[in-house]
């Protein structure tokens, strides 16, 4: 540990004491009190000693402070315990009975009760170990014996990873398990279930999406009996004892502090790595952080690599020891070709090694570089056995003749040439017309794209490819719906099913359709995908009615679909392995431009190919459209084997958080953001900090100082005072350097007291300013050493005062005790700016010229004789300067010395010494200060955003000054679907009242509608004047968010104006007044799935209004959102999931 004097040398505590603003006000507030009443301030009363030191007793007690607070289990080595390290006795089947029956004890709200202070993960600084680290290169030999009487059995035996899994889950640990795409992470969910269901306890399965918790319940009914569903639409067995369901419905039920939580033993996070959605990251954090303390939580993700740095978050902010196991290899490895010229080219072998010859050989491919290679050795060949057969006529005595025609004639070796007319490419018309990737683009056409026409020729190819080299079924990824619909119908003349297979996939859809009204079933996408379906060939994307996808995806996973074109959504959690995965290019749109997908985004797709106990390896194809040359093999390694993203706190204040977190007051906000993931680092680093403050506090306790009748009546204010002149000398210079004059006072030749950096007083003369900039100004100086080099004194802590240059330490006398060197240092490191110039050449001194650096010598020795020479004064700033700011800090600065100089502490002997004492005091107290002050909620980055939110609420009604939640915040924290601010204003500014249900659920479609669109919706005059009602609330909230400076993500942002949020009024009033679906498509350019989509959740966003409405007491508004429900949930909408 540095010394306070070290660490003010260092500039340690430089930018607290000088930058911070609370700490300037509060040094002001002091300094203030100070002048008001010095006389009352006294030295207290300390012990003798010399400078502060760190004891090493302070730092043991720490040690032992820190293991006493640990207590974490013993023995644990590699994430498993002693026992099953050592292969002892299992513990016994009575053993967690306890902890049974406390899960099932009735808690009072214990989501959101306080956790009391965040026990803090240790990294590599010190504290509490929560996440630990599983070694899965170890065959568990005895991994029966430590699980004798296993909760549920596979027909198969388990890999090491999930054996690892099911052990913790048995010793009731939670787990953080990061595999690779089919390597069996639902194992892990599956033995959770079946424990659960041994202990009689309930186990919750979240996922990202609606479609993968649909596909869940199929599955897991399937092996379970006891199996529930609960989504935004759909009610299946809520009291089950395996539920499954989206992460945003357990957010509500935690809000809501729903009793089902004391039974819950598991809480299983799939596809955990989609906490980096921009959009709905925040929700599992929130969900994490507002769990039960008794629930055991089980993390499945993709492999990320900061799996250890995100479990070590939650196992902090849960206090239990958490388990991260990951997989060290694909179960099917991956394949990775490049498709050119109708064939394909290894680029990375199933050992992740980059080939670069097949790289070379795809990008000649590509460019046409092969056909000129094989032409040109042809036409060698060609000449080189004419030269034989001619060698053969003169061995024969006819050589005359045939060199002639050699020469001259049609045969010979003029033959091959490219410039006449036997050529075999040109035929004497020039340059080959070259083409890139066999028909795929003519050469030059860049950018990757291309027209359907020739695509369609690029997919025929491959897929015929592909079903010659048996590599069927493949998915195919397109980063467009538009272009997925177009590839398909490229290969409108190919059928890829057997008779078999035909009736198959025929009767699947008959029994599927079957829940469609007769009209439905002849919808045109319906009539599209049945005859696509029955030559083996889909699409699947976000424009699909789900039913459509759900038959796809049925389809596909009885590998009845062979060729399959997909956009990204359909890598997202389903499990649906094939044989090959092709993309259709590695540019997506983001945004408004194009960029590489990620690694983390290749990865996710690529690993679909590969079905496990079916294929010895996945296939991975990439199409690049449109080019006449291979990507960059830097590009392509980054994309391929290049780490995914790390996972990175999206974690962001909402209303809705607020109000919910406002209302149940079991959980401050302050507490929600401090266990964030994005304050993970500043949580990680409070035992450290801690330590550091017990370490500074041993400090502060054994600095002594003699006792001295003279400084004991006002040395701390005059070192206050000294320390106000020091900071405002910084300003001063800052706001001087701002001003064209006084930018010219820091000439070269400027003589200067400057700090060396170990903090020794010394002398300097400017040479120039670093040319370089920067966001510091930085100056060249040819700068004092004494020899030998002077240690750092009591006297270069003290302030440079006229009357205290006296205390100084001396300058080097004589030329053998003065030294020369050019230095760079920073604004900060000068004391002061005199108002001498000595007279050296600052150009050769710069060159280090020998005569130069003498004469600079002999100037220096003369100006060093005495600090206290008319030499050393400072300059004047005020002759030349006259801005307001300048003038207001000399003024302050002024009174700071007066008040300084005037102390009567100045004239004892051993001034110095008891002033470098005291600032000593000052340096450790200022830093346990800034130190708590990084501790403390005040520091939260998300605080300010907060705090503007409550003013935003306490200004429209919501809250109270008191922060109390009125009516109107109560009805907005019913709202999760829509903008909750608007909403709520729009239902008790009774805006609705006025309009007839299929009014209002046209209206409430702008809440959820939030694509693109080309169409304008034709409106009712009452539409419209619905329209300008909400467009002018959004208006006005957004004035009070400008006013108090929230500023909103694209994702929360409810500008109603300038989105095109009404795009589907129209046609969701026609569909509630009873219009066909077949009819409604054709009111908008809008893809039948989005339109089904935004319907149902619109009969959410109903529901809600109609909560809202009984919380105000408003039986109308209930009845009409009662109605407005009933008029949209009918035919295929109300369609239920063919996986229900």
């Amino acid at each position: 540990m540095q010394s306070a004097w070290d660490l003010e040398a260092s500039g340690t505590y430089a930018e607290h004491i000088y930058t911070t603003p609370l700490e300037r006000e509060s040094l002001l507030r002091r300094w203030s009190q100070l002048k008001v009443d010095s006389s009352n301030k006294t030295m207290p009363d300390l012990d003798s000693a010399e400078k502060p030191a760190l004891e090493e007793a302070a730092a043991n007690e720490v040690e032992i402070d820190s293991k006493e607070q640990s207590d974490a289990p013993e023995g644990r080595a590699n994430g498993v315990s002693n026992k099953a390290a050592n292969g002892a006795t299992p513990r016994k089947a009575g053993d967690g009975d306890e902890k049974i029956a406390e899960v099932l004890l009735p808690l009072r709200f214990p989501a959101l009760a306080p956790h009391g202070p965040l026990a803090p993960a240790r990294d590599q600084q010190g504290g509490r170990e929560w996440a630990h680290m599983v070694d899965v290169n170890h065959e568990m030999t005895n991994f029966h014996e430590l699980v004798p009487e296993m909760a549920r059995t596979w027909p198969f035996e388990l890999d090491t990873f999930q054996k690892q899994a099911v052990y913790h889950l048995e010793e009731g640990d939670s787990v953080f398990v990061a595999a690779h795409t089919s390597a069996g992470k639902t194992v892990v969910a599956e033995y959770a279930m079946a424990l659960a269901a041994k202990h009689m306890t309930k186990t919750i399965y979240t996922s990202p999406i609606k479609a993968l918790s649909n596909q869940k319940f199929r599955d897991f009914r399937n092996d379970f009996e006891d199996v529930g569903i609960l989504t935004g639409d759909v009610q299946i067995r809520p009291e089950a004892s395996c539920l499954i369901m989206t992460t945003e419905i357990l957010r509500s039920m935690l809000y809501r502090g729903a009793d089902v939580m004391r039974d819950v033993e598991f809480v299983v996070f799939d596809e955990v790595h989609y906490v980096n959605d921009s959009e709905r990251g925040v929700v599992w954090e929130e969900v994490i952080i507002m769990l039960p303390e008794h629930v055991t939580l089980i993390c499945l993700s993709a492999t990320v690599p900061n799996t250890y740095e995100f479990a070590s978050w939650i196992g902090r902010t849960k206090k239990k020891d958490i388990y991260v196991i990951s997989t060290p290899k694909r179960p099917v490895p991956l394949e990775h070709y490049l498709w050119a010229d109708k064939k394909v080219f290894k680029i990375v072998d199933a050992n992740k090694q980059w080939i670069e010859k097949g790289w070379k050989d795809a990008n000649d491919a590509m460019s046409g570089r092969d056909k000129l290679i094989a032409a040109e050795q042809k036409a060698k060949d060609k000449a080189e056995r004419a030269k034989e057969k001619e060698d053969a006529a003169i061995a024969a005595g006819r050589g005359g003749r045939g060199g002639g025609r050699g020469q001259n004639g049609r045969g010979g070796q003029q033959q091959g040439g490219g410039n006449q007319r036997g050529g075999p490419q040109q035929r004497g018309r020039g340059q080959p017309a070259t083409r890139g990737q066999g028909n795929i683009a003519r050469t030059g056409r860049g950018g990757g794209r291309t027209t359907a026409a020739q695509d369609r020729n690029i997919w025929v190819h491959l897929v015929q490819h592909l079903r010659k080299e048996e590599l069927l079924p493949c998915c195919i990824f397109v980063f467009s719906k538009k272009r997925c619909e177009e590839n398909a119908d490229a290969l409108a003349k190919l059928d890829y099913c057997t008779a078999t297979e035909k009736s198959t996939i025929h009767m699947i859809l008959e029994k599927s359709l079957a829940r469609l009204t007769p009209d439905d079933r002849q919808l045109p996408q319906i009539l599209r995908m049945r005859e696509l379906l029955g030559r083996g060939i889909a699409v699947h994307h976000g424009g699909l009615l789900p039913i459509v996808k759900e038959c796809v995806e049925i389809l596909f996973a009885k590998t009845l679909v062979k060729v399959l074109f997909a956009t990204e959504t359909f890598a997202m959690g389903l499990n649906l392995p094939t044989r090959t995965v092709v993309f259709s290019g590695f540019r997506k749109p983001d945004s408004k431009s194009f960029r590489d997908l990620l690694p983390g985004e290749y990865t996710q797709m690529a690993g679909r190919a590969g079905r496990r106990g079916l294929d010895t390896v996945g296939y991975v194809i990439l199409v690049s459209p449109g080019q006449d040359e291979a990507p960059a093999p830097t590009r392509l390694k980054q994309m391929m084997l290049g780490n995914p993203t790390k996972l990175r706190s999206q974690f962001r204040l909402t209303y809705n958080m607020i109000l919910n977190l406002l209302r149940v007051e079991a959980l401050k906000i302050e507490e929600m953001i401090k266990r964030s993931f994005s304050e993970n680092a500043t949580q990680a680093a409070l035992p450290e900090h801690e330590k550091q403050i017990k370490v500074l506090e041993a400090d502060l306790a054994n600095v002594k100082r003699e006792p001295c009748s003279i400084c004991d009546q006002d040395i701390e204010q005059c070192h206050q005072a000294g320390v106000e002149y020091e900071y405002l000398t910084r300003q001063l210079r800052l706001a001087v350097l701002a001003t064209a004059g006084g930018r010219r006072m820091f000439q070269p030749k400027r003589l200067i007291a400057m700090k060396d950096p170990s903090g020794v007083r010394t002398a300097g003369v400017l040479l120039g300013e670093d040319a370089r900039g920067g966001a510091a100004a930085t100056f060249q100086v040819l700068e004092v050493v004494a020899k030998p080099k002077r240690e750092r004194q009591d006297a270069d802590s003290l302030p440079y005062l006229p009357r205290l240059r006296k205390h100084f330490a001396q300058l080097p006398q004589t030329e053998v005790e003065l030294d020369l060197k050019v230095s760079m240092i920073s604004l900060d490191d000068i004391e002061v700016l005199t108002g001498s110039l000595v007279q050296i050449d600052a150009n050769a001194v710069l060159k280090k010229d020998t005569e130069a650096m003498a004469k600079a010598k002999a100037e220096l020795l003369t100006v060093c004789f005495s600090w206290t020479s008319s030499t050393w004064d400072e300059l004047d700033y005020g002759k030349s300067l006259k801005e307001i700011s300048v003038r207001t800090l000399l003024d302050d600065r002024s009174e700071a010395a007066d008040f300084a100089q005037s102390c009567a502490c100045i004239d004892c002997p051993d001034f110095p010494k008891h002033y470098a004492m005291e600032h000593s005091v000052w340096l450790i107290q200022d830093n346990i200060s800034t130190i708590r002050q990084l501790m403390s909620d005040k520091n939260l980055q998300l605080l300010p955003d907060y705090q503007q939110r409550l003013l935003v609420l306490q200004d429209l009604g919501f809250i109270d000054a008191d922060s109390r939640v009125e009516l109107k915040g109560k009805v907005a924290c019913e709202i999760h679907s829509a903008d909750e601010l608007i909403l709520t204003e729009l239902i008790l500014e009774n805006v609705l009242a006025d309009y007839e249900p299929e009014e209002i659920v046209a209206l409430l479609s702008s809440f959820v509608f939030q694509e693109k669109t080309e169409w304008e919706p034709t409106m009712t005059p009452a539409l419209s004047r619905g329209q300008a009602a909400i467009i002018k609330i959004s208006e006005r909230i957004n004035e009070f968010q400008t006013m108090h400076q929230v500023w909103l993500s694209s994702e929360e942002s409810d500008d109603f104006e300038s989105k095109p949020r009404f795009g589907l009024v129209e046609v969701v009033y026609e569909w509630a007044r009873g219009m066909p679906f077949s009819a409604i498509t054709e009111l908008t350019d809008v893809l039948e799935g989005t339109i089904v989509r935004v319907i149902t959740r619109l009969n959410e966003t109903c529901r809600e209004v109609e909560n809202a409405a009984t919380i105000i007491g408003d039986p109308g508004l209930v009845a009409k959102m009662v109605r407005c429900q009933e008029m949209i949930k009918r035919d295929i909408i109300a369609t239920t999931s063919l996986y229900m």
